[in-house]
């Protein structure tokens, strides 16, 4: 049996061309499954079925890498202070109006 650091060191940690922050290396970050998700399935089929690709650097592929960005912290990061694509201390999510639903992101 191997152990759990000769296991993480053997894992490759391939930079995401649509989401910042998958392998941060600055802080150790809480993830909901203990590691990273992976998004190459998700990535090829999103590739395959897109009508449009952006210029690079602008402001559409800009939105589209922040939404996938933040999309990923908030269904995979288990601590609010591990967000990067938010402030914590100000962000507040309403849906339809009606209050603020901070306390799911707790």
């Amino acid at each position: 049996m191997t152990s759990s650091g000769s296991e993480e060191a053997s894992i490759e940690k391939v930079a995401d061309k649509y989401r910042s922050f998958l392998h941060d290396e600055s802080q150790e970050i809480s993830w909901r499954h203990g590691a990273p998700p992976s998004y190459g399935p998700i990535n090829k089929l999103f590739e395959e079925g897109r009508t449009k690709e952006w210029a690079k650097g602008s402001l559409e592929e800009t939105v589209q890498n922040a939404i996938k960005s933040w999309e990923m912290e908030l269904s995979h990061k288990t601590r609010l202070q591990d967000f990067k694509t938010i402030n914590p201390d100000k962000f507040q999510l309403f849906v339809n109006g009606v209050g603020s639903f901070l306390s799911i992101l707790c």
